[in-house]
């Protein structure tokens, strides 16, 4: 620094010299190189690539703070009178939103609400890390947009969010597990088939481990890609073209709030509809119950869930939790995505200097 301190007090005592003007000319044709002893400043600590896939983490670690209650409730519903008949089911815990909030206070306290957010933190971090991270390179290098055919860009947003919901499956299926099992305990009446008795996150993995192994950690993995795949390309492609359509038309006068409102809403409708069978079959394979060797006692795979869930509970067993779920997908969306357009613009502005 004093080098550079004393080198800039020269030149300017020539600048500022009889000989002046005839600087102001030679350097005016010149471009100003450093000495080569002088350290060029480093580059942003992270790719940009690498920091969509943080940003993308945050974001949805954010959200699900506000969000968890509505996983849980979804997660009983979704439980209560599994392979029961609509019929047959005499008495129901979580029958609507208000008694199944009840419900949950009553017997697990107010702390109920949040069960398992330590593994729904993680799930939703290594999900939408990677999810949203993939998606968003795939749309920094172009490929979400066909210029010469402008009608392609929705299948090309629908199929990236395929592939990014392909990636996150794989990153956070041991999590989903551990979420799901934690959150379907409670001490109330419960006419779920299995409870998993685990005292916290950590314990969670260790016992899924040594009675499963790795396997146990990935149980239901094919429920859980479908889902995910079926979820992210139904949300992105629908949120992207909600919003490119609302700041066409100027729906909202260019307010971006209310624009990722209205998209959110949108968007997270039309994936509640067409994720909420996936949902089930997912939260069903990974809550139940496991033989010595680690096999499932009730299903033995998607098919065979798909099927049983059928013949037992109708169609309507496949949307069992779905208002939960909406209200949580519909919320989650529009935080989500406006945290981490909040993060990404933080970093533009404050992570490259």
């Amino acid at each position: 620094c004093f080098l550079l301190a004393e080198q800039f007090n020269s030149v300017q005592k020539i600048y500022s010299g009889p000989c002046g003007q005839s600087f102001k000319r030679r350097t005016a044709l010149q471009k100003v190189t450093l000495p080569q002893w002088v350290e060029r400043p480093e580059q942003a600590s992270f790719p940009l690539s690498t920091m969509e896939f943080l940003l993308g983490g945050a974001s949805s670690m954010c959200a699900v703070l506000f969000t968890n209650p509505f996983d849980v409730l979804k997660t009983r519903q979704q439980l209560e009178g599994e392979l029961i008949a609509k019929q047959n089911l005499k008495e129901r815990s979580y029958k609507g939103i208000r008694q199944s909030v009840l419900t949950v206070v009553r017997t697990d306290g107010l702390r109920g609400l949040q069960k398992g957010l330590p593994a729904a933190l993680l799930y939703q971090f290594s999900m939408n890390g990677v999810r949203l991270g993939t998606y968003q390179t795939a749309e920094n290098l172009g490929w979400t947009k066909s210029t010469k055919h402008p009608s392609l860009t929705p299948l090309l947003s629908m199929f990236w969010g395929g592939c990014a919901g392909l990636a996150s499956a794989t990153a956070s299926c041991p999590f989903y597990v551990v979420k799901t099992q934690l959150q379907a305990v409670t001490s109330g009446s419960y006419t779920a088939r299995y409870q998993h008795h685990h005292s916290g996150t950590v314990s969670a993995f260790v016992n899924i481990y040594q009675q499963s192994g790795i396997r146990g950690l990935f149980r239901g993995y094919t429920a859980t890609l479908a889902r995910l795949v079926v979820g992210s390309s139904a949300q992105m492609s629908s949120f992207s073209a909600c919003k490119e359509f609302f700041l066409r038309y100027q729906v909202f006068q260019e307010s971006i709030v209310l624009t990722a409102l209205a998209s959110s809403t949108v968007a997270g409708f039309l994936t509640s509809v067409l994720m909420s069978p996936c949902d089930v079959v997912t939260t069903r394979m990974t809550n139940q119950a496991v033989s010595s060797n680690g096999k499932g006692l009730l299903y033995t795979n998607i098919f065979d869930c798909f099927l049983k869930i059928y013949r037992s509970e109708g169609i309507h067993g496949y949307y069992k939790g779905f208002v939960p779920m909406y209200l949580r997908v519909a919320p989650h969306t529009m935080l989500n995505l406006t945290f981490w357009e909040f993060f990404k613009g933080l970093h533009e502005r404050y992570g490259k200097h």
